[in-house]
């Protein structure tokens, strides 16, 4: 009797030991699958600008309504850092392929672990190296420029390079992946550092240029009364554009105390012009001499936002009987 329960307790801890064991999935990091996720190669060790790490994960043995996840860790200094996360249904009997790549400037060279957790639970982990290719020189940067250096804003400027002995490039911001040689009109909106990395499995070497986008300049035609005077009984006065564009169609008023005694138009001028105009059939009737005032733009047609109208006060002389 004693001799069939020692019996049954090792068998039972057979068991357990058997199931324990299958519920620890097997684990191989590799750079090809299948399309059912088995792995086509394994290694443990690989070089810098290995463009993408495969961890593929035998999901047989595990519970079929369970949840895979995998922590992906670099070893930095001591510590071990996150650097990726991610979270799978687990398929009875197939592999489930967690992949991982590597930041612009390739795989820091080190120490990498992904710890599996089943459910929450720690499950499994495996580690892997990335190192350079000992006796491979970094990729060289013939050439990166940006010509014109310094645009107005809605210009663009054309990006050149040239790199040789790389096997990935990329240029950021914007860009992204680009071939060995070539170019690209970019239209920057404000001062902005291209910087370009080129990579190979020796490690990366990179250059940055850097343009200035200067803001848009806005044109005003800006208009001022610079004379006022009377003509028998026409009265005159003389517009200038003292602005950088075009003046648009505008009007004009001439003010005899706070009373407007008429309005004229000011046709459009260039910059720079002057035109002496007349305030339509006014004639001048006053028998004494009085201060009149013209204005132009009085309805805000030009000038820059916030400008006021442009005014000149003059005495005009009496009238005279002819």
């Amino acid at each position: 009797m004693l001799r069939t329960i020692i019996t049954l307790l090792f068998s039972f801890s057979l068991l357990l030991t058997a199931a324990a064991c299958a519920a620890q999935p097997a684990m191989v990091f590799t750079t090809q699958v299948d399309s059912g996720g088995r792995p086509l190669n394994s290694a443990t060790a690989f070089t810098v600008d290995t463009p993408r790490i495969l961890c593929s994960v035998s999901t047989a043995g595990l519970p079929v309504s369970g949840e895979l996840s995998a922590k992906w860790l670099y070893n930095s200094g001591g510590q071990w850092k996150t650097i990726k996360e991610e979270s799978l249904a687990v398929a009875g009997g197939a592999y489930l392929v967690f992949p991982a790549g590597p930041p612009d400037t390739g795989w820091v060279p080190g120490d990498y672990t992904v710890s599996l957790y089943l459910n929450g639970k720690d499950l499994s982990s495996a580690g892997f190296t990335v190192q350079p290719a000992p006796g491979v020189p970094l990729p060289n940067i013939n050439n990166f420029s940006a010509v014109p250096g310094t645009i107005t804003a809605g210009q663009s400027l054309t990006l050149s390079w040239n790199v040789q002995d790389a096997t990935s490039i990329e240029i950021k911001p914007g860009i992204g992946s680009v071939q060995a040689g070539g170019s690209r009109l970019v239209s920057p909106t404000a001062d902005t550092t291209y910087t370009l990395t080129a990579l190979n499995s020796g490690g990366p070497s990179s250059m940055s240029v850097s343009v200035t986008v200067l803001p848009l300049e806005t044109r005003h035609a800006v208009l001022t009364v610079v004379n006022l005077f009377r003509e028998g009984p026409m009265v005159y006065y003389t517009v200038m554009n003292g602005g950088d564009a075009v003046s648009k169609p505008s009007s004009s008023a001439i003010y005899v105390g706070n009373n407007a005694a008429a309005t004229g138009y000011v046709p459009p001028m260039a910059p720079g012009e002057t035109k002496t105009l007349t305030f339509g059939t006014l004639t001048w009737s006053y028998q004494m001499d009085t201060a009149a005032t013209a204005c132009v733009d009085t309805r805000g047609e030009n000038g820059p936002p916030g400008s006021t109208d442009s005014c000149m006060t003059r005495v005009l002389p009496a009238a005279r009987p002819f």
